[in-house]
């Protein structure tokens, strides 16, 4: 998979989106979509099975590569994916759970997906390797959504 040139955004999380926002806004120069809640969103842990998290998100209205903020509540889903990085790096994936299945044969490990293994890891899969940063795999069907919100 070359993931690097279907990037479209670098993921934080962050503990107070709304300072976040206001710090990053004016040190980079942007400003924000909405923020949206998912809350609970599912998500697939390898070692927990199916958590939930509660999240509050925006994106940066300038790209081609977004800054996403992510604030989640602790205790949920996406403390598996703080645990390895507060940090990550976005790309397209026309099949996630092809890329998935290659990644995890180069020597790739999941962090968290939108589903179990067999259900393809769904629609979003995090997985991460030594020396390299996180990689979030979002699925093509989503883009419409995401490109709608952050053009809105």
């Amino acid at each position: 998979m070359k993931a690097f040139e279907k990037l479209y955004h670098h993921g934080i999380i962050v503990d107070d989106i709304d300072a976040a926002m206001t710090d990053l806004g004016k040190g980079l120069g942007v400003d924000w979509v909405p923020v949206r809640q998912f809350d609970p969103i599912r998500v697939w842990l390898p070692e927990a099975g199916w958590s939930e998290a509660h999240l509050e998100v925006t994106y940066s209205r300038q790209g081609p590569i977004h800054v996403e903020l992510i604030q989640a509540r602790a205790g949920g889903a996406y403390d598996a994916l703080r645990a390895v990085s507060k940090a990550h790096v976005g790309a397209w994936s026309h099949d996630v759970g092809a890329d998935v299945e290659a990644l995890l044969a180069e020597g790739w490990r999941l962090i968290a997906a939108g589903a179990s293994p067999k259900h393809r890891y769904g629609q979003m899969a995090y997985l991460a390797r030594e020396g390299r940063p996180v990689l979030e795999l979002v699925g093509e069907p989503v883009r419409p959504m995401i490109e709608a919100w952050i053009n809105a």
